[in-house]
């Protein structure tokens, strides 16, 4: 994921939390359920509709609190996707985009599944497969390939 500079999610928060440990930062994952009102077509396809199961965040342990935080979108998919890109002051949660720039519902949890120290690979893996079977390849653990970026700028032209 690091070296192709490329993952969702779960990667992500998984490389952001190692990197916290690395420097001695307390971190564990967070898993959750959530809606995502402004998916592209391909994704809603890819899912089976609008809710991603297990989607990933971080919680970081900085002056004694525990605070969530997502390194999830990054400013170019947040241009891209007409949304704020998320603050982190390291004194409250910055967890998702409610709402784009335009006021529309963008991102609501739906369900909170726990945090965890390590990810629970087989558990999430077996319910991705379950909820999002349009996400693997065939006979396979790897997820379908696909660009959130490229995406976007589909859903721009259109």
């Amino acid at each position: 994921m690091a070296a192709g500079r490329s993952g969702m999610c779960l990667h992500k928060s998984v490389l952001y939390a190692a990197g916290l440990r690395s420097l001695g930062i307390p971190a564990r994952l967070v898993l959750t359920d959530v809606r995502n009102h402004l998916a592209s077509e391909k994704l809603v396809s890819l899912l089976g509709g609008d809710v991603f199961h297990q989607h990933c965040l971080t919680s970081v342990r900085l002056e004694g609190q525990w605070v969530r935080a997502t390194p999830v979108f990054n400013k170019n998919l947040c241009r891209l996707y007409r949304m704020a890109p998320l603050d982190f002051d390291g004194t409250a949660d910055s967890v998702h985009h409610p709402f784009d720039l335009k006021g529309r519902r963008q991102m609501e949890f739906l369900r909170f599944h726990g945090e965890f120290d390590d990810l629970p690979y087989e558990a999430v893996l077996a319910d991705l497969r379950a909820a999002h079977p349009g996400l693997f390849g065939a006979g396979d653990d790897r997820f379908t390939a696909g660009s959130l970026e490229h995406d976007a700028g589909r859903t721009a032209a259109a």
